[in-house]
């Protein structure tokens, strides 16, 4: 794309689309924050263009424009919300709370800034609550809902006294959330800006607050922390097909398509000479063998950014994410100079702050964490991530027994007729009904210790119970407790996510126009389960992986690297180009990700991870990934496809003798 045009496109909202500032005052600025906004609504995707919802935020596009209105930099505008938690596990949901939620939101914007730092956009809303934001669509301003006596802005209260005192729930222990007046002090109405929050005299609806105004469109009308980061159309599924020779649709809110710069430049054919040639070292057609190298270095390039993301996250936030896809990522891509190739000016970043919620395990020191929001099914997301299973059961206590310093351990035996298949490490909630009160109790499940079908013994981790809490656990030694209510709770951690990238990884090498991803990861879990059937600890995976391969001619059709690309090669033609121990080691590296699959596997189960280790699980695999890219990059800038042209030649050859019956 010529610089003039890039500018251009660089510096124009969409046709149809304006943009917004989100706090007042800012008008007369010269620069000012802005939320981008459709004129008129879509029929399906309304005003705001929504970019993605998470557990605990909704993520809007919008900008930074300059005093002459021309758009400096497009940016995301993550607005805190809560209706993503209301789904987590039910009987444990009392565990989590605002303050809970707000600690989660302030240590995620500090991980951003210390792993991108040039992506965030520092505005205070981070750790101190904005006010309520409305969009008004006449005006093209934006409105706080104000007082009309007092002329005071609207508030979330944080004020637990405040908030008790008018007989409504603290903000501190509760999930629900409430606008007041802060100079009205006890005297203030509230208004409820979450769902099923508890209501009373004191109580206005939002309505009489903002009016029935239909030119207001909320952006953040619960006033909740909001946090600015860099935004990037290119998602790395579409990255990775245009680098293998593939389109891309672009970026769309409803029925029309945003016209960003980067879908304009990367919609040109980046394999050609001249003007669109410009993605990549090896272009047009003297460059197609070179171009399935670069492509495959490229391709690694972008795994070890994802990964590197992922642990670099997981390690400041010290929880796993649970939710990770393709959707999670964004590729940036810089502006290059002249004649160089924009492809590698590509960084992998992460935008998900993850659906993991910690659970805060009463009495004792675990950590445990549940998947906050709608499970549903996801070829990135492992069967064990399933939802947790809640029910009744009959309970018999064997025996109380103390443990080391204040802790106390409960053995007993479990009875359902659930269905229950539980992983080593996954929890147990049983919530007994005692006499003197009813006591939680969390166990891990035994089933090999089990006598009966339907029976599990259970062991509880160490609680710290009071001494009227032992003894009435220890009056019902051997009485059965029917109708326990218990709840499974799967001990899911960081392998969850390497599963993900592992699913990540099969798509960016594995997929093209012949193969789908569902297709791609079935043979690639086939593989793994045969390696793990023909483990051999003296021989290396990479060379283990070969000798499958040779003995069945079927998993190169399907796993060879001809699946880099989208131009018409062959296994044989591709082996030509990439050396076939660089492969083995990729598809090697893959195997190791599956958790749970075989000795090979870094983690044993879905959550093999506890800790301080949350994030060591991805070491392996960056060190994997960064043995590749080394390989890849010489092959790259040595003058290797002579060598490997020759051979090509040389085989070819050998072949067509080989096959004349009247060689001598």
């Amino acid at each position: 794309m010529p610089p003039s045009s890039a500018e251009h496109a660089a510096s124009e909202l969409p046709s149809g689309y304006t943009a917004i500032p989100v706090v007042a005052g800012q008008q007369a600025g010269p620069l000012r924050l802005c939320a981008v906004i459709r004129r008129v609504p879509d029929p399906a995707a309304g005003y705001l263009v929504l970019l993605r919802e998470m557990v605990d935020a909704k993520v809007f596009l919008g900008c930074v424009l300059d005093a002459g209105g021309r758009v400096r930099q497009w940016v995301e505008l993550w607005v805190q919300t809560i209706e993503g938690i209301s789904t987590a596990v039910s009987g444990l949901y009392e565990t989590i709370t605002n303050a809970a939620l707000d600690q989660r939101w302030r240590r995620h914007f500090e991980s951003l800034v210390n792993v991108d730092s040039a992506g965030i956009l520092n505005t205070g809303w981070e750790a101190e609550n904005p006010p309520p934001m409305f969009l008004d669509l006449s005006a093209l301003a934006p409105v706080h809902p104000t007082d009309a006596g007092s002329g005071d802005i609207w508030r979330l209260c944080r004020d637990d006294a405040v908030l008790t005192a008018a007989g409504l729930p603290a903000y501190s222990s509760s999930l629900h959330r409430y606008l007041h007046l802060p100079s009205a002090g006890a005297e203030s109405a509230f208004v409820p800006v979450t769902p099923e929050a508890p209501t009373n005299d004191r109580c206005l609806p939002m309505k009489e607050v903002v009016g029935d105004d239909q030119r207001l469109v909320p952006l953040n009308p619960g006033g909740g922390l909001m946090l600015v980061r860099t935004f990037s159309p290119v998602g790395p599924e579409a990255y990775v097909d245009l680098l293998g020779g593939g389109s891309w649709d672009g970026v769309r809110h409803g029925q029309n398509e945003l016209p960003f710069i980067e879908v304009a430049a990367l919609r040109k054919d980046p394999s050609t000479e001249g003007e669109g040639g410009h993605g990549r070292i090896f272009m047009g057609a003297h460059g197609r063998w070179g171009r399935v190298v670069e492509t495959f270095h490229l391709k690694l390039r972008m795994l070890a950014d994802a990964v590197g993301a992922v642990r670099a996250l997981a390690r400041h936030n010290q929880r796993p994410f649970l939710n990770l896809s393709p959707e999670a990522f964004q590729v940036r891509l810089g502006r290059p100079g002249s004649g160089l190739p924009f492809f590698w000016t590509a960084r992998t970043v992460l935008v998900e702050s993850g659906q993991a919620i910690l659970l805060p395990i009463e009495n004792t020191d675990a950590t445990y964490y549940i998947r906050a929001g709608l499970a549903g099914a996801s070829i990135y997301r492992p069967d064990v991530a399933s939802a947790p299973v809640r029910s009744r059961a009959s309970v018999r206590i064997r025996q109380v027994l103390p443990e080391t310093g204040d802790t106390t351990i409960v053995e007993g035996t479990f009875a359902t007729q659930e269905r229950v298949e539980t992983a080593r490490n996954d929890l147990v909630w049983l919530r007994l009904g005692l006499t003197g009160g009813r006591i939680d109790l969390y166990a891990h499940l035994k089933a090999e210790a089990a006598l009966a079908p339907g029976e599990w013994r259970f062991r509880t981790i160490g609680q710290r119970l009071d001494e009227q809490q032992v003894a009435a656990l220890k009056s019902n030694e051997g009485v059965t407790m029917h109708n326990t209510l218990f709840e499974i709770v799967p001990l899911l951690s960081t392998p969850c996510d390497l599963y993900a990238l592992a699913v990540l990884a099969v798509r960016t090498l594995l997929v093209d126009k012949q193969t789908t991803l569902p297709v791609a990861l079935d043979e690639m879990l086939s593989l793994a389960r045969q390696v793990a059937l023909d483990h051999d600890d003296s021989a290396p995976l990479g060379a283990r992986v070969r000798s499958i391969f040779d003995a069945d001619k079927r998993w190169v059709e399907s796993l060879g690297p001809q699946r880099l690309t989208q131009e018409e090669i062959t296994a044989t033609e591709a082996f030509d180009l990439i050396p076939a121990d660089l492969w083995w080691d990729a598809l090697g590296m893959i195997v190791r990700m599956f958790p749970g699959i075989g000795p090979d596997s870094l983690c044993r189960d879905f959550g093999d991870a506890r800790g301080a280790g949350l994030a060591k699980v991805f070491d392996p695999v960056m060190n994997d990934l960064d043995s590749l890219l080394l390989r890849t990059r010489s092959l790259i800038v040595i003058d290797w496809r002579f060598n490997r042209e020759v051979h090509a030649v040389i085989r070819k050859y050998l072949t067509g003798m080989a096959d004349d019956p009247g060689r001598g």
